[in-house]
């Protein structure tokens, strides 16, 4: 008490103690600095500071203000420009391979990695980021454009949906709506990429068959029909060089991971494992190289023998607004699937950011860097908006550029300016060569690659986790991966990722309209924790002490259902023959009240008044304390018989022991004729009425108000 200590002896505070007292802002307030020993600071100069927040700003928007004045030429510049020229002849091959994925034209790919890494490295905040293609969203645009028949007309409609999904992310970056991705869980991620991945291998046997009269089809069940009906055309060569190719790739990942391995052993090794594993490494460039070659080798009167990929137009992509194809002004004029498009480019957007930024993220923590994730929106945007214009489509991270980054020794965002460079001058140069690519070979990468998109494992794990919700079970992420899975493969990727992100938020505010409510018993075997009873039914109780702990937020969408789950607890005690005295409330789990919630708990604590049961709360911090003083402690009729809030759940249960203890001494020691008629006028004694000169009663307030 700050107006008197023990004895009514007046004590004297001090203005920290008065700061501790009346500011009430949390469980701590920091000392204010001591002004009289200290000089007073100059005043700044406004302009200046002004200035310094422009810069901050305008550097944080245009990170590349930011290093390329302080970059180190003699220092990175080596290590910049080979890892990016090695990043970039990567590139070409994968995004041939990706605009396959989708269904667009190959030169589109190449196309991603030009104009995109370049603006990335302007304005993206991880120096290790592969920015082009990539797999996960070139799923994401094959199933956006399968309703479109013409290549021509797909390859059009790629760009328009590149600028649509940058806005998305232009938008969201700049306000600061990065969490938007936390919605898309792992569970939903993995099932999406899976049936994704099923897409592509059913999509892909067409290239690897050779099956160029094929009809389009579209949905899974319509194509897997159409490979069906076009089997007897096909291509015996392309499909045994496609199949050598896929041997060949799967060979040389096992080489790799076999020299990665010795490599990492201490001692000498020869000198072929460095240039065995770079190889391993450019597997994609290696495979190409060697069809190429065999494709030029066995031409017949100048006709190639395998389907090849054929005329690419030489140079560099000229600028032209994505809306100005004729395929784009037929759909803002008809609106033919345009609301569709703009879905799907919102849904585009999300998941090349996610793929992006998780993997940058990954090395920014290897290395020891910092990444802004809004700024990384922005900028993944831009470089989608700016793409879009020089007939790119969306562009994404990809985990094996990225990785393969850092092991280069990438040291900026300098590599990406090296992309530009090397990617020009082969779209400059090397298109006439890629006419002889063969199309079985592109199938070949895509296959093996788009294999390890397959997870199994996740639904696996999920499965061997089938038990209930609060014995930490699974049911609900299992249940989540099959939708994802299943919607995907059979109506699509949109209704795939739309369904099972709108069941997750569903799952998401059932559980904060309905949390757990837990009757808790002392484990004494385990050092006197408390647990839920029903998983550890040996817990120890009291009698006339019921412990309820509520496992979520205290809201308006939850109060009603805590009423009615304490209650019920406290009447089936009640039918057990247990009567109820005092109940306590362990709030640590509850992390915030609203005003729905605080008129909810005077209701029911008013009305355990009248039936004469006391009510305790423990481990409230914070926010959810400073209600509970304010609400329920203070007036001359506190509905909380407690004047100590900081006080843990065993101080909870041994006051209302002593509560217990007092009421019954009380109602022992009064006359008959004192006793109220019927009972009438009976309550719990406060804390302040209780005789604190009382050992147990002495100790227990010590050891609370100490607390305070």
């Amino acid at each position: 008490d700050a107006s008197g200590g023990a004895g009514g002896v007046p004590s004297t505070t001090s203005p920290r103690d008065d700061d501790r007292r009346v500011s009430r802002i949390a469980d701590m307030v920091l000392p204010r600095p001591d002004m009289d020993s200290k000089p007073m600071k100059e005043v700044s100069n406004g302009s200046t500071d002004f200035l310094q927040s422009m810069k901050q700003t305008i550097v944080g928007r245009v990170p590349v203000l930011g290093w390329l004045p302080y970059y180190n030429f003699k220092r990175d510049f080596f290590y910049d420009f080979i890892g990016g020229a090695t990043i970039a002849l990567i590139c070409l091959v994968q995004t041939l391979a990706h605009a396959a994925i989708a269904t667009t034209k190959v030169i589109q790919g190449p196309y991603c990695a030009f104009v995109p890494p370049f603006v990335y490295a302007m304005l993206g905040t991880s120096p290790h980021a592969s920015i082009s293609s990539g797999a996960i969203a070139a799923i994401l645009l094959a199933d956006q454009l399968q309703f479109w028949h013409d290549e021509e007309e797909r390859t059009e409609l790629a760009s328009l949906l590149a600028l649509i999904s940058g806005g998305w992310l232009v938008a969201m970056g700049l306000c600061n709506a990065a969490y938007a991705v936390r919605f898309l869980s792992q569970s939903l991620i993995s099932g999406f990429v899976t049936g994704g991945s099923v897409l592509i291998l059913v999509g892909q046997l067409r290239n690897l068959l050779g099956l160029m009269k094929m009809r389009h089809a579209i949905g899974f069940t319509n194509q897997v029909s159409a490979i069906i009906g076009a089997l007897p055309e096909t291509h015996i060569l392309g499909t045994c060089w496609g199949l050598l190719m896929m041997m060949v790739l799967q060979l040389m990942m096992w080489l790799k991971k076999y020299l990665v391995a010795e490599l990492k052993k201490p001692g000498e090794h020869p000198g072929w494992m460095i240039p065995a594993k770079i190889m391993s490494e450019m597997k994609e460039l290696v495979l190409v190289t060697i069809s190429i070659i065999f494709a030029y080798l066995t031409m017949v009167d100048g006709e190639p023998r395998l389907p090849v990929v054929g005329d690419i137009p030489a140079g560099l992509p000229g600028f032209m607004p994505a809306w100005d194809y004729p395929a784009c002004q037929r759909m803002l004029d008809t609106h033919f699937r345009l609301k569709e498009f703009c879905m799907g480019g919102f849904l585009v957007a999300l998941t090349s950011f996610l793929t992006t930024y998780a993997t940058s993220k990954k090395q920014a923590l290897q290395h020891g860097y910092h990444i802004d994730a809004s700024q990384e929106m922005f900028a993944l945007g831009m470089a989608g908006v700016c793409g879009s214009f020089y007939g790119s489509f969306t562009p994404s991270g990809s985990l094996s550029r990225t990785s393969l980054a850092s092991e280069v020794g990438v040291k900026t965002q300098m590599s990406g300016l090296m992309k530009l460079v090397v990617v020009g001058g082969s779209l400059e140069f090397l298109t006439g060569v890629l006419y002889y690519l063969p199309k079985s070979t592109l199938a070949a990468i895509i296959l093996r690659s788009t294999w390890q998109l397959v997870d199994l494992h996740t639904p696996t794990t999920l499965w061997s986790s089938w038990k209930p919700y609060h014995q930490g079970g699974m049911k609900r992420d299992f249940i989540v991966w099959w939708i994802a899975f299943l919607l995907t493969v059979f109506k699509g990727v949109l209704w795939g990722i739309g369904i099972a992100v709108a069941v997750s938020v569903l799952m998401i505010v059932h559980d904060a309209a309905v949390p757990r409510v837990v009757k808790l018993g002392r484990i004494e075997s385990l050092g006197n924790i408390w647990r839920d009873q029903e998983v550890w039914p040996e817990g120890r109780t009291f009698p006339g002490i019921l412990v309820i702990e509520f496992r979520g937020p205290l809201s308006f969408a939850s109060a009603d259902h805590f009423l009615e789950e304490v209650e019920q607890k406290r009447l089936l005690e009640e039918e057990d023959g247990n009567h109820i005295e005092v109940i306590v409330l362990p709030f640590g789990s509850v992390h915030d009240l609203d005003k729905t919630a605080i008129e909810m708990l005077r209701e029911l604590l008013t009305e355990w008044r009248k039936r004469n049961i006391s009510c305790i709360v423990a481990d409230a911090k914070s926010r959810v304390r400073l209600l509970l003083e304010e609400n329920f402690a203070d007036g001359a009729k506190p509905l909380l018989d407690q004047q100590a809030f900081m006080i843990s759940l065993d101080d909870a249960v041994s006051f209302a022991k002593l509560t217990m203890a007092r009421k019954r001494k009380k109602l022992a020691a009064q006359d008959d004729s004192a006793v109220p008629a019927a009972g009438k006028g009976l309550r719990q004694p406060l804390l302040s009425e209780l005789d604190l000169n009382s050992p147990g009663e002495r100790e227990f307030h010590r050891s609370t108000s100490s607390k305070v």
